[in-house]
């Protein structure tokens, strides 16, 4: 009987074991699923606009310096560097002609862009991307010679009727080391900037950006 007695608590122990140890791997298991990282990258990128026009109605008038910042991300579609993203920020366009001399700020959306990271070095890639934006003015300023009119009255005081959406392209190339990035970007609006202007955004930034 105390034999008995003996295997039977032996065959607990040994079951004890057994079930600590399938517990334990199904947690590691489950624990190294729920840490595994996002193939999403999340960024912060801003600098310099050097704001324009382009079109028939673009006569005369010279780039000039404004900004652009976004936030956004990029996700992995494959496993040799293709990607797709969003992005959301604040932007700018503009155009001067001696002393007159015009930006609008606006919000800026860029519901999908389209890239493809080559590596050079396991720290270092190079980045090209192409994308679409849509943008809404949201104030504004013409100034000339001290003086200054807002962006809601130049229709009364000026006879403008301008735009305040925008929609169009972006096409850039950029490079990344670590989660430092450098980036170029043209941006091209197809909107007319105002009623029977023919002049359309034509924005190149130079930004700064950052990973994270």
């Amino acid at each position: 009987m105390k034999k008995i007695l003996l295997l039977f608590v032996m065959g607990l122990f040994v079951c004890s074991g057994m079930h600590a140890q399938i517990v334990s791997s199904r947690s590691v298991g489950i624990e190294s699923t729920l840490q595994r990282p996002s193939e999403t990258m999340w960024y912060l990128r801003g600098g310099l606009n050097m704001a324009g026009f382009a079109g028939d109605g673009d006569e005369d008038m010279d780039r000039k310096a404004a900004y652009n910042f976004a936030v956004g991300f990029q996700k992995p579609i494959s496993t040799i560097g293709a990607y797709w993203g969003m992005d959301f920020g604040l932007g700018s366009r503009g155009w001067k002609v001696e002393e007159l001399k015009m930006m609008t700020n606006n919000i800026q959306v860029s519901p999908f862009t389209f890239g493809w990271k080559y590596g050079i070095t396991d720290n270092f890639y190079i980045d090209g991307h192409v994308g679409a934006f849509v943008s809404f003015d949201y104030l504004g300023k013409m100034k000339y010679d001290g003086e200054s009119i807002s962006m809601g009255d130049w229709e009364d005081d000026l006879g403008l009727e301008w735009n305040r959406f925008d929609a169009g392209m972006n096409i850039g190339f950029g490079i990344w080391y670590d989660r430092l990035n450098l980036d170029f970007t043209f941006q091209r609006g197809f909107v007319e900037a105002a009623t029977d202007s023919e002049a359309y955004t034509s924005n190149i930034m130079l930004r700064l950006g950052v990973a994270f």
